[in-house]
């Protein structure tokens, strides 16, 4: 359901954490598609705001700028847990290789 945005519920609430919402509650692939569409839907509607003369420019460029940097920040984050549970999964099937492997010494 959306809203009529105001100023006063602008800055009271923040328009990203809709758009946090699409990475975590999908699997990683159809996340990052999920997230990448939920973050043309927010610039889409910050430019409807822009053009419905509820955002002036310097507000508009701001939540632009944060809705950016939200969506850099998601993928950076998503890339380092990737690359973490890679390790974590080398690390573990070495071990258990090795524990497999001294096991059959014994």
């Amino acid at each position: 359901m959306v809203q009529v945005a105001t100023m006063q519920n602008l800055r009271r609430t923040d328009p990203l954490a809709l758009f946090s919402l699409h990475a975590t509650e999908q699997p990683r692939q159809q996340g990052t598609h999920r997230h990448i569409e939920g973050f043309h839907n927010l610039v889409k509607y910050l430019v409807r705001l822009r053009k419905d003369g509820m955002l002036n420019d310097d507000e508009f460029n701001e939540l632009v700028k944060r809705a950016a940097a939200a969506s850099i920040e998601a993928k950076i984050a998503d890339r380092v847990e990737r690359g973490l549970e890679l390790k974590v999964k080398k690390v573990l099937e070495d071990k258990i290789r090795r524990g497999y492997l001294l096991s059959l010494q014994k």
